[in-house]
């Protein structure tokens, strides 16, 4: 009984967690936006919290404001925070990390590798490059309703229809750790009805390398890594010099779209005796075409294979010019390089990655299969 008893007495004295933070107390930041001046070398440290007011059992109102911080590093900007209205600035709960081009080009994880070690930090919320100025964006969008919802909404929903992965702070900051470890950053940008995908910026090595995939050129870069988690919608035009689809009946430059409904991507490595490997890459794409020059008409049977042989031709294309840009920024988002030094050590040992990649011959093909065709 005496020890029930004692067991019973420290159940009560120590009870809850000795870091814990009351509701009404917390900062919850849903959007950390780092930013660079070049002019005067300041960083900027912008941050949207919600408060929750008025909190009681059960609810509260959510509150959002901005506060800006300068100074000549981010560190020192952080440790104003201390003498603000709001109150120290901990990151706790981030939500989003959005860093403009400016501060992704000025060695950013020189300036965010603290992050791994500050308490309350949510190092595993996702870093997103924004086109133009954070501090200005935040200032003048924070008052919409619900504008850090959509904010984040968007970039969830990038990574759940598969058009780009979604890299944490805490990715990003050890990217820097390997040799091969080669990232690419959404970038969004303002647009009427808020904010939109404007491609990826490519980070080689932990820093940016200031050359960008368009969107059609990540969707591809997605596919040939065989990564379809959402059924991509892909929709363009077929370009004029290749010809249209004579199932459509139309003229050169008739627009498209389809679903994939199946994606199967196979990257083989050929070592080559006093010349550099060849990189072999057959993207295999099941697809659902839903819409052709503008009718959306299902296919006949006997014009399938010539309109599958178009779209094979337009996406080969789009793929082919994302692997030059990879090449030109000498960023290996394909893994390649770990390929080789998994499936080919002595290949591995013979090459200068950094120098050779950018020379390395990639063969792509890319077959494509529709599904939904006319019954004859």
């Amino acid at each position: 009984m005496k020890k029930v008893g004692t067991c019973l007495i420290l159940l009560l004295v120590l009870t809850g967690c000795w870091d814990q933070m009351r509701l009404r107390d917390i900062h919850l930041v849903d959007i950390a936006g780092l930013d660079f001046d070049k002019k005067n070398g300041e960083f900027k440290l912008s941050f949207a919290v919600t408060q929750i007011k008025n909190a009681g059992q059960g609810g509260g109102e959510a509150v959002t404001e901005t506060t800006e911080l300068k100074a000549s590093s981010l560190i020192e900007a952080i440790g104003q925070g201390e003498y603000k209205e709001q109150g120290p600035f901990l990151a706790s709960n981030t939500r989003l990390f959005l860093m403009s081009e400016a501060f992704a080009s000025n060695n950013p994880i020189k300036s965010l590798g603290y992050l791994l070690h500050a308490p309350y930090t949510s190092i595993n919320a996702p870093v997103v490059v924004y086109e133009g100025s954070v501090s200005e964006f935040l200032h003048t969008e924070v008052s919409q309703d619900d504008f850090s919802k959509k904010v984040n909404r968007l970039i969830a929903s990038l990574e759940t229809n598969g058009i780009i992965s979604n890299v944490s702070m805490m990715h990003f900051i050890l990217s820097k750790e390997d040799e091969l470890e080669d990232i690419a950053l959404p970038v969004v940008r303002p647009s009427d009805s808020g904010l939109e995908l404007g491609g990826a910026l490519l980070f080689r090595h932990g820093m940016s390398t200031g050359i960008k995939l368009s969107n059609e050129e990540i969707r591809l870069v997605m596919l040939m890594l065989g990564r379809n988690i959402g059924m991509q919608k892909i929709t363009g035009r077929l370009q004029e010099d290749k010809g249209s689809a004579p199932s459509a009946g139309g003229s050169k430059g008739d627009e498209f779209a389809f679903s994939v409904k199946k994606v199967k991507s196979k990257t083989a490595v050929i070592p080559k005796s006093g010349s550099l490997p060849t990189a072999s890459i057959h993207v295999q794409l099941a697809v659902n075409v839903y819409q052709i020059d503008g009718e959306g008409h299902p296919f006949k049977k006997k014009y399938v294979q010539q309109v599958e042989k178009e779209f094979g031709q337009y996406l080969q294309s789009v793929a082919i010019t994302a692997i030059e840009k990879l090449q030109k920024a000498n960023c290996d988002l394909l893994d390649i390089g770990d390929r080789i030094r998994a499936f080919h050590p002595a290949t591995w040992e013979a090459l200068d990655w950094r120098t050779d990649y950018p020379h390395l011959p990639v063969d792509l093909k890319m077959n494509v299969e529709i599904l939904n065709t006319e019954a004859e």
